[in-house]
């Protein structure tokens, strides 16, 4: 094997791995995300309801998502990375159209110029 041949091999399997260590990362935070929500939901479940007419709101913040991935998983996602997590998951789920929902996701202070 030539010199350039081991120097592509070795530069394409550094790029399979950056890329598996991307997907991780990424796999982990959403994951960290849906733990937030889950957890959002579970808790406006458990609280009682005294009349049918009263609805709780679900309540997830940013900070809900930071902490997930923090306590769990050991990631450091920065507040703006967070806020795009959440409402990406929040979408996905369909929260997002969810009248009583309070969330700071959407707030202008996590936009960045990315």
């Amino acid at each position: 094997m030539t010199p350039a041949f081991l120097r592509r091999l070795r530069e394409r399997r550094a790029a399979e791995r950056e890329a598996k260590e991307a997907q991780h990362f990424l796999t982990l935070a959403l994951l960290a995300t849906d733990m937030a929500i889950t957890a959002a939901v579970r808790a406006r479940l458990a609280e009682p309801v005294p009349s049918p007419d009263v609805v709780w709101p679900l309540r997830v913040t940013v900070g809900d998502v930071l902490s997930q991935a923090h306590d769990h998983f050991h990631l450091e996602l920065s507040a703006a990375y967070g806020a795009k997590l959440l409402q990406h998951r929040l979408e996905a789920r369909g929260h997002s159209r969810w009248p009583d929902l309070v969330t700071d996701a959407y707030d202008p202070v996590y936009e960045t110029d990315d």
